[in-house]
């Protein structure tokens, strides 16, 4: 059965005066005692924002609209990183909760749930078979990695966007052994020109190459034949064809990357809109590949916590009678079409890349100068009720047509303002 949707106020109530920044500055001020790195996520620092003109601490959220500590309220297109597919406080997420809460949360044996949620994901990824529940991305990622060295034999990987923060993947930073970097190679697709460096280095490595892990770009659409080239590639030479769709899942189409582009993967990684918030990711494909992970080692004590599978389960049922990537979709070519229009008309570099549901706000190629141009547009936007990612952001079901009109005449007056 269709969850409802709640009914609330569609726009953020308008900032008086001053934006105020008391209390989040005092939790920055004891988190920077307490917690390395301020925060769990990376992607959540505040110098990734506008210091001094930007919220650092939220306090609650509905639909697409928060609150942070101090009050004010904004339109939300951080949405989780991308995991509030369905935007804050759905009912499919907080009813499910309340129906099952009291029948436990963590049983000492499987619970039905375990089956009829991978039933459920099974139903809308295309080509796959079976399924396994883990906690985080960079899980799924991991495990992908290890059946792909499995099944082939072979140890070697390429690595395309990122894929999570493990040593694996992470191969260069600190605390990583050196000779983790042997077995991974990380190549681009920010350009054209890396498409053919990427099909080439398959060529070269494929004797010994296990998998090619690829999470798109934002910056750019990449094309259904260029997918198809790779998907063949990797048949080719026995190389495990893995799509991390952690971001894209559920989000370019209802079956994902895949159904997008028309290919279909040896192994799909999901986290994210998976459960519209709730922590939780999968991988899945052909019962082929997939029932070889019943013989490795691969294990996680949460990954049948039975309130997010509850979620999972409720969550996928609305998006196969409901398909929000459409919404989706139409709303972001509204954000991307209306904001370069007033880019334009302000004379400025700012221009709104990539797909319709993860619009990617870009002043230049340059990291270091679109930064500095991007950080007075986020904290111009933040002041008018609006909280923007520096890169990649993200529309989901619980945005409207309204606040996407609000959002680009927003910009327009920022843009001018800043010109």
């Amino acid at each position: 059965m269709d969850m409802p949707t709640q009914k609330h106020p569609s726009l953020p109530r308008p900032i008086q005066g001053e934006m105020k920044l008391e209390r989040s500055n005092q939790l920055l001020a004891e988190a920077r005692k307490t917690v390395p790195g301020v925060t769990q996520s990376m992607m959540k620092k505040p110098e990734h924002f506008a210091p001094g003109s930007f919220p650092v601490f939220l306090a609650k959220g509905r639909g697409a609209l928060v609150e942070d500590v101090d009050g004010q309220e904004y339109i939300d297109f951080i949405s989780g990183l991308g995991a509030n597919m369905l935007g804050h406080n759905h009912p499919a997420v907080v009813d499910t909760i309340r129906k099952h809460l009291e029948e436990g949360v963590l049983h000492s044996l499987p619970t039905p749930v375990e089956v009829t949620s991978i039933q459920a994901l099974l139903d809308l990824v295309p080509g796959a078979e079976q399924a396994r529940f883990f906690k985080t991305g960079a899980d799924a990622t991991s495990a992908a990695v290890r059946l792909s060295r499995y099944v082939t034999g072979k140890e070697r990987i390429i690595t395309v966007g990122y894929n999570g923060w493990h040593d694996h993947f992470m191969f260069d930073t600190p605390g990583v052994p050196a000779a983790i970097a042997g077995l991974t190679t990380r190549l681009p697709l920010f350009t054209p020109p890396d498409e053919a460096v990427l099909l080439s280095t398959i060529e070269k490595q494929a004797g010994q190459l296990a998998a090619v892990i690829l999470s798109i770009p934002y910056n750019r659409v990449l094309s259904a034949d260029f997918m198809k080239q790779v998907r063949a590639a990797c048949t080719a030479h026995n190389v495990m064809f893995v799509m991390d769709e952690v971001v894209t899942g559920f989000r370019l189409a209802l079956g994902g990357a895949q159904e997008f582009f028309g290919v279909k993967a040896d192994i799909c990684c999901m986290s994210k809109s998976i459960a519209a918030g709730m922590p939780l990711s999968a991988i899945s494909g052909p019962e082929k590949y997939l029932s070889k992970l019943a013989d490795l080692q691969v294990s996680t004590t949460f990954g049948g916590e039975l309130l997010t599978l509850a979620v999972c389960e409720a969550v996928l049922k609305h998006y196969k009678h409901n398909d929000p990537a459409k919404h989706v979709s139409h709303l972001g070519r509204k954000l991307r079409e209306g904001v370069n229009q007033k880019a334009e008309a302000a004379g400025s570099k700012l221009r709104v890349l990539g797909y319709d549901a993860i619009p990617f706000f870009r002043y230049s190629p340059d990291m270091a100068e679109h930064a500095k141009l991007m950080t007075p547009f986020q904290g111009g936007m933040a002041r008018r009720g609006i909280l923007l990612r520096r890169d990649v952001n993200f529309i989901g079901a619980a945005h409207t047509e309204e606040q996407i009109d609000y959002t680009v005449e927003m910009a327009g007056e920022v843009l001018r303002s800043l010109a």
